[in-house]
């Protein structure tokens, strides 16, 4: 007979299974209790100075992106042209349409970036401005910015900034034109003076025009060579023979494919004198082209020979009938004055894509009357701070005087003296032996006085003559101190880890920011580990801790040990912290 379990006991045994799964879920749920924890949240502290700085700095970047937008449309529509027209922005001024957008973008963007600030930002509408129609040609932008941000009540910060590129046809390098190639010296530059370097073939086109036509020929073999302080020398290739070939093979023509049908009856009874007259007048332009008169030689060729072999130049000035074929002869003549005073387009684009161009129809100078000019000089450093030494640099050139050599540059402290009688100055390159020259000195400011000291610099070119002098004023000081002003401290957190950024400002003794100072430091606490970097503009330099796990309370400090700048004095004691500390 069969044993039924009792009822009784199996709801026994489901409430005792119901109970432990209640007491392993309660043990379960303390356990994960156990590892959460609470962590402090630590907010970021912005400084509206730096806000005010970045701001400003991203202020010019745009303006300069959108000149480069504005520049490149008016370029293009140049370009279709062969840059017979479209060279100013009143040709085509809704090339200006990209730019506005462009900035009005930036404005909106930049309002969302600082969006828990209060910022308010106002940009006046950009002024625009491209030339590119005569020898000195640019492309420049210009606007104001008027900034708040509320919540540190600051109001009624305002800034104007202008982005300019600007290029300059000089004049011919005659020692390296001869017809086939031309070459020729121009200067780039940007906002405030600064020169611009490190222009390449690939950024730059130049274009040549036949004399007898607006057309605009593309030159496809071009070399630049920076020669400094923004100034350069652009070698193309123009036509396949050289001025005295053209000059050659217009003799040729006239000896061996005229004949008396081509001349006037005055003209035939002597055929053999009349070409030689003809002949004569071109060796008279290759005595000028040889003595480097170039534009007396472009005179001659256009006014004695040209008109004379021109069938539809007027009856009292042409030797030829109106029915003589010397179309040839004519077009060699053309070549040659395209080549004696070559008229040039070139067009460049600097690393922040701005484009400019320019246009000059190049004559040298019959000779060489003036003195070099000492276009920029600069001194550093000024104030000295204690230094010894001060580096003078200036660029000295010929380019727009005469286009000789340097020969010499020297230098005077505080009065001028006899020509030759100064300071010899080195060349940058290590020899005089172009127009443009950078020049460089060293000179020893150990036993002068802290005050204020003129410097004059000028040249002499190979052609003899002494340039003016140009004066800076070099300001020796004593030592100059800095200290730490703030340690500002950070917290991130990435699930359990945890990492820490110290920002730290220095200053000088006028509470200045103090930029390339290095700045020597170490982590302590939970972490550990020797720092060092320089300081920015604003006199700041950052520093992060490596990472660490977070499961205990974590202490993060940070102590600057030195700081090192030439021509300053670190003093400790002025200190406002040395070490800053932040917890988890």
């Amino acid at each position: 007979m069969m044993r039924r379990t009792p009822v009784k006991s199996r709801r026994g045994q489901f409430l005792i299974l119901s109970a432990l799964g209640i007491v392993i879920m309660m043990i379960t749920l303390s356990s994960l209790l156990a590892y959460t924890s609470l962590s402090r949240i630590s907010l970021e502290k912005t400084d509206f100075r730096r806000v005010t700085a970045e701001v400003n700095l991203n202020f010019r970047r745009a303006l300069a992106t959108s000149l480069a937008e504005v520049s490149k449309k008016l370029d293009f529509k140049a370009s279709v042209s062969r840059y017979s027209n479209y060279t100013t922005l009143n040709d085509y001024p809704d090339a200006k349409l990209g730019g506005y957008e462009f900035m009005t973008q930036w404005q909106k963007t930049i309002l969302a970036s600082y969006s828990g600030l209060g910022l308010n930002l106002s940009v006046s509408r950009p002024l625009f401005q491209c030339a590119w129609n005569s020898s000195s040609g640019y492309s420049k932008v210009s606007s104001n910015i008027t900034l708040d941000i509320l919540n540190y009540g600051f109001y009624g910060w305002r800034s104007q900034a202008s982005i300019e590129l600007n290029v300059t046809i000089l004049g011919l390098d005659l020692n390296r034109t001869d017809g086939r190639t031309v070459a020729f010296y121009f200067y780039v530059g940007k906002e405030n003076g600064v020169p611009v370097s490190g222009l390449s073939e690939n950024y730059a086109f130049i274009l040549f025009k036949h004399v007898e036509s607006d057309q605009l020929t593309l030159s496809k073999n071009f070399s630049l060579t920076y020669l400094g302080g923004g100034h350069y020398l652009a070698n193309f290739t123009m036509y396949s023979t050289t001025i005295l070939e053209g000059l050659d093979q217009i003799k040729d023509f006239i000896w061996e494919n005229m004949t008396e049908e081509d001349f006037k009856p005055e003209y035939r009874e002597n055929i053999t004198e009349t070409k030689s007259q003809l002949c004569s007048m071109v060796d008279e332009v290759i005595e000028k082209y040889n003595s480097s008169q170039l534009v007396q030689a472009y005179v001659n060729l256009t006014d004695d020979v040209r008109p004379k072999l021109n069938p539809e130049a007027p009856n009292s000035s042409r030797w030829v009938t109106e029915d003589a074929n010397t179309t040839y002869v004519l077009a060699l003549i053309d070549v040659v004055r395209t080549q004696l005073t070559p008229t040039v387009r070139i067009g460049l684009q600097d690393s922040r894509g701005i484009i400019v161009g320019a246009v000059r129809t190049l004559a040298n100078y019959e000779e060489d009357t003036a003195g070099p000019r000492v276009k920029s000089i600069y001194a550093s450093p000024s104030p000295t701070h204690g230094l010894s030494t001060v580096t003078l640099t200036a660029t000295i050139d010929d380019l727009l005087t005469g286009f000789s050599n340097i020969e010499y540059v020297e230098y005077f402290v505080n009065e001028t003296g006899p020509n030759g009688s100064g300071t010899p100055m080195s060349p940058s390159d290590g020899s005089f032996d172009s127009p443009s020259e950078e020049a460089t000195a060293e000179i020893d400011v150990s036993s002068w006085a802290p005050g204020n000291y003129t410097i004059y610099v000028h040249g002499r070119d190979a052609a003899g003559f002494w340039g003016e002098a140009r004066s800076i004023t070099i300001e020796v000081t004593e030592s100059q101190v800095m200290y730490v002003s703030n340690i500002e401290m950070y917290l991130y957190r990435w699930w359990f880890f945890y990492r820490a950024k110290a920002v730290v400002t220095i200053l000088d003794g006028d509470g200045n920011p103090v930029e390339n100072a290095m700045v020597y430091g170490h982590w302590s606490g939970s972490v550990s580990g020797d720092v060092n970097a320089q300081t920015n503009e604003l006199g700041q330099v950052s520093f992060w801790s490596p990472w660490v796990w977070g499961r205990r309370r974590l202490t993060f400090t940070f102590t600057v040990d030195d700081v090192v700048l030439e021509g300053y004095v670190y003093d400790p004691d002025l200190n406002v912290e040395t070490s800053d500390t932040i917890r988890t």
